[in-house]
């Protein structure tokens, strides 16, 4: 019952299932924020263009040429997380939030608290954007790093944005915000000087170490949902043990994947 409490689901009907109410009625009024059935179809329309459109499309076509296309989708992102930190910090982030529990209050009783919503908004719709990375893949036929990891990463990470602002939507969502543009401003940035051969000598060496800071990211996550998760925290404990779940198998699949990509085939060429 207390579970059906807090994500606001007693007594559930169908009717329901298209306006599931937020913690805030201030988010209901965002698009795609007054049910989770928008976010879902495009879920499922992502899931339908990478795996079945989007492969039989391009079956017989040869690779499009988005290097520009991708450069320019690269600028826009490291803009646009370094925007939010930029105002995250205006209306009223500090890093000291990070790994601590932050009092919750209603929206109206912060200062900038109605800002802190928008903010919150556009980057959830920042998260949804990044579904384009997966499309840029399939119509490059590079269908291999259409991976589990890329997926799951992209998909939970929106999902979890998505029902934080919906059902818990305090200042403690913040710091993940935060860490999150921070090490997407340095991941794309990456991305944007690996395009260009001159930088690749650079961007080949520093390869390994972007991984390790997305791991040391998520690990800092997981520190601060375990604040939130704490009895004397008012934050959404549902919400958090989600956010705990999905970062444990985050960091699992993330260490994989530096296994697998770095520490083995270095061994293999050590053994050469």
């Amino acid at each position: 019952m207390d579970f059906l409490q807090q994500m606001n689901l007693t007594d559930f009907t169908i009717y329901d299932l298209f306006n599931v109410k937020g913690v805030e009625e201030h988010i209901d009024a965002y698009p795609l924020m007054a049910s989770p059935v928008p976010s879902s179809i495009v879920i499922a329309i992502y899931l339908y263009f990478i795996y079945k459109y989007g492969p039989s499309y391009m079956e017989y076509r040869k690779p499009y040429n988005l290097r520009w296309i991708i450069a320019g989708y690269n600028i826009f992102q490291v803009a646009a997380c370094g925007y939010l930190v930029f105002n995250y910090i205006k209306v009223g982030f500090e890093f000291k939030f990070i790994g601590r529990c932050t009092p919750k209050l209603p929206v109206t009783e912060y200062e900038h608290g109605l800002d802190a919503v928008y903010y919150g908004w556009l980057a959830m719709c920042l998260r949804m954007i990044e579904f384009i990375e997966t499309v840029f893949f399939v119509l490059r036929k590079k269908q291999n790093q259409v991976s589990t990891l890329h997926v799951y990463h992209h998909i939970s990470t929106f999902l979890i944005v998505w029902w934080s602002l919906k059902l818990s939507l305090s200042y403690q969502e913040m710091s993940i915000m935060v860490l999150n543009s921070i090490v997407h401003m340095i991941m794309y940035s990456y991305y944007f000087l690996s395009s260009f051969k001159p930088c690749q000598p650079f961007t080949n060496r520093v390869k390994p170490i972007i991984t390790i800071i997305q791991l040391a990211q998520l690990v800092t996550m997981l520190v601060h949902v375990y604040a939130a998760l704490q009895p004397s925290c008012a934050a959404n404990k549902t919400i958090y043990t989600l956010h705990a779940i999905n970062l444990v198998i985050l960091i699992s699949l993330f260490t994989n994947f530096y296994i697998q990509t770095y520490v083995r085939k270095a061994r293999k060429l050590k053994q050469k």
